[in-house]
């Protein structure tokens, strides 16, 4: 009895403080505490903050969520995708159209990346491998656009997105992940150029061109 006064009391206290009064009388007691639909003050639902969830939006400073960017993809306006990943992570699949440029080796091929007012994706495997230090790099040096894909490509195929098997520019008997021995270096193929030149991921992590 003492303890159900005591909850009784919470709730209209709760009620009070949190201006919750507009549907309390009117609310049906089989509707599993929701209000009426038809019927509520829309004042009441807290605002959104921008940038704010699991899947922040364009107008994030950092970070870009999934569900943007697989609808952006899905329109046929997809930003420009760098994969840092390693080759044997990318080996099984990367977002469609990815640019594979493992760690930070993009930061030597700055040529390839898009006009600066573009948008540019960066993605790890989990989005806690350096993507938000890369995307914050490139944003230091012009690129304004650049964010970091909030979890990974783990999140993407958690949520059964869209990727793609990825294959070398040129036709090779290589294929990306391979491990490759050559000159007195050793690492995983990232690439086969047109003119059969191999990018090689270094085991020291250094992106090399081996003729």
């Amino acid at each position: 009895m003492i303890r159900n006064r005591l909850k009784n009391k919470v709730r209209k206290l709760a009620i009070k403080a949190f201006g919750m009064e507009f549907d309390t009388e009117d609310r049906d007691p089989n509707a599993g505490g929701r209000a009426d639909p038809a019927n509520f003050d829309p004042s009441v639902i807290p605002k959104i903050v921008d940038g704010a969830g699991d899947t922040p939006g364009p107008n994030h400073k950092e970070d870009i969520g999934r569900t943007w960017v697989a609808a952006q993809l899905a329109g046929g306006v997809a930003p420009f995708f760098v994969d840092i990943r390693s080759p044997m992570e990318m080996a099984p699949g990367v977002l469609p159209g990815a640019h594979r440029f493992p760690g930070s080796s993009i930061e030597e091929h700055l040529s390839v990346l898009p006009p600066k007012d573009q948008r540019v994706t960066i993605y790890d495997q989990t989005g806690e491998q350096g993507s938000i230090e890369l995307a914050e790099r490139l944003r230091e040096q012009g690129w304004t656009n650049a964010r970091r894909l909030r979890g990974g490509y783990a999140e993407w195929i958690e949520h059964g997105e869209d990727t793609a098997i990825p294959v070398t520019s040129h036709k090779s008997t290589r294929n990306i992940g391979d491990p490759m021995k050559k000159g007195g270096q050793s690492g995983s193929v990232v690439d086969v150029t047109k003119d059969g030149a191999v990018w090689l991921w270094s085991d020291d992590g250094q992106l090399l061109t081996l003729a």
